[in-house]
Parts: structure tokens; C-alpha cells; sequence
């Protein structure tokens, strides 16, 4: 495994096998304490959200997401636009698709890849977990930067999301986690349910910090990125993980992600060629 990242300015050459890489996760990971290991899985069954501090070694880490901001600078598509699958909800920042990662790209397919990084998750949840099985959504980057950028209210596709925090605004410069916890999506009428959840729920809101990352049960949570408040930046690394039951469920569809990301999902090939 090879990568020549840029951070903070300096260029520099990181060298990793895949098997070093998973070696350093296994061994970090084995070496976290039972009791934080406790609290991470009561945290996370008390709001089907947890917060994570110390999920990789620090040179993964750092190495990660240079490896995100490299490939944002690089392959960077700006996505507007409004979703009416999530309700007509706006989306308004700048984006990487899983191919451009899976290509380009080294220490991301790695931390999605990785059996450690897997097992840990499913043993905080409380269930086995899996791979998503549709390709586009194994993980993309996402970077907010401009004033009114935004990730509008939605629900996912599958049921998990980790979302990996590589740069965020301060806490008064908006991007916040916003979501409602154990709310399903009511795909016949989303948008009359949305405005239903957010009149009569309580919204929870948390500023998660730069080199954490959260884990979310996104497809029974409604949640959005709150839009940012000036020109500041926050870019994300999400990564997708399923259910036992998802990974053969065939009523499971992808219009919101065939909207955003029509080149990784084969839309847009499918329009030229009609």
C-alpha cells in the first residue's frame, strides 16, 4: 500500500501493506479497555448514535484523512440540488464517489476492507454486520465549505453509517449533527412524515470534532447536517455497512443516490446511451 499525501502543506510518502494496515487496527483495537468498550456499546444502544475518539492508530489516522482532503482537491464534484425521495430536501456541497476512492485511493478502501474495523462495530452494535452490497455506497467524501452548505433532512438506504470528521467548523459556524433517533422513513408520503417528526420530536444536535467519528443507525434516524452559518469547512468520510437481512433485501432502492451521484451509479451512462 502506497500514497503520497499532502498535509498541512508538506509532501510526503506513506508506505502500508494491506496487511500492515490491518495488523495496526487489530492490534489498537484489541488494546482498548473493556470498559470503554462497554460504554461505547451502552452509548450506542441509549441513542443508536455513538461517538468515537480512538477507533484507529494515529499514523492511520492522519494518514487517512490526508488521503481525503488529496483526493477532495483532486476528483471534487459540486453537488446542488433538491431530493424529493428525502421529502424535497436540499443538498449543497462538494463530493468524491466511491470509484474515484476505490481507484485513487488507499487508506479509505483499507479502513472499509478491514475484518478489525468490521468486528469492532458489530461487537459496539450488538449484531453482525456487513459490507453494503451495492458498490456506490461503500463510501464517499463529502465537504461542506461555503455559507448555506448543507446535508438536508434524509434517511439512508441501509442501516448503518460511519461517518469519519476530517475537518469541522467550530460550534457556532453550524454542520452539526441533527437527527431523531428510532423515527422509519415513510417512503408514500416522506415529506408529510418529516414535517410531522420535526413539529412533535425532540431533535438531537452534536458537534462531533475533527479526527472523530460517529456511528449512526441512519436508516431509522432522520438526520441532516445543518447548514453551515459562514464560509468555513467541513468534509466527511462516509462509510456504509448493512444488516444481515439487507444484503438480499431486493425492495431496497437507490433514487437519492442515482440523483447525487449518477456517474458511480451508472444513471448517467444509462441516459446517454438511451
Amino acid at each position: 500500500m502506497q500514497s503520497q499525501l499532502d498535509r498541512n502543506g508538506d509532501f510526503f510518502l506513506m508506505q502500508h501493506s494491506a496487511s500492515e494496515f490491518e495488523s495496526l487496527v487489530e492490534r489498537h483495537l484489541t488494546s482498548l479497555s473493556d470498559s470503554l468498550v462497554h460504554y461505547l456499546a451502552q452509548d450506542y444502544r441509549d441513542d443508536t448514535m455513538v461517538v468515537f475518539r480512538d477507533i484507529l492508530p494515529i499514523e492511520l489516522r492522519h494518514a487517512m484523512e490526508a488521503e481525503a482532503r488529496a483526493l477532495l482537491q483532486a476528483e471534487a464534484c459540486r453537488r446542488e440540488l433538491i431530493i424529493e425521495q428525502s421529502g424535497g430536501t436540499p443538498r449543497a456541497y462538494s463530493s468524491v464517489g466511491r470509484d474515484a476512492i476505490r481507484t485513487n485511493g488507499t487508506y479509505i478502501p483499507a479502513f472499509f476492507d478491514s475484518e478489525a474495523i468490521l468486528s469492532f462495530l458489530s461487537h459496539i452494535i450488538g449484531e453482525p454486520i456487513y459490507r453494503v452490497p451495492y458498490k456506490p455506497e461503500e463510501f464517499i467524501i463529502n465537504s461542506q465549505s461555503r455559507a448555506g452548505d448543507t446535508h438536508g433532512w434524509h434517511w439512508d438506504d441501509y442501516a448503518f453509517a460511519l461517518v469519519w470528521v476530517v475537518d469541522e467548523p467550530d460550534v457556532l459556524s453550524g454542520g452539526r449533527v441533527e437527527f431523531v433517533p428510532r423515527i422509519h422513513w415513510d417512503k408514500e408520503d416522506t415529506r408529510s412524515h418529516l414535517q410531522r417528526t420535526l413539529a412533535s420530536e425532540q431533535i438531537r444536535s452534536v458537534h462531533v470534532p475533527a479526527g472523530s467519528c460517529y456511528l449512526l443507525r441512519a436508516k431509522d434516524a432522520l438526520h441532516r447536517i445543518s447548514p453551515l452559518t459562514k464560509e468555513t469547512r467541513r468534509t466527511v468520510i462516509v462509510f456504509t455497512y448493512a444488516t444481515t437481512d439487507e444484503l438480499s433485501d431486493q425492495t431496497i432502492s437507490h433514487e437519492s443516490m442515482e440523483s447525487i451521484y449518477p456517474t458511480d451509479t451508472n444513471v448517467a451512462s444509462s441516459l446517454e446511451a438511451a
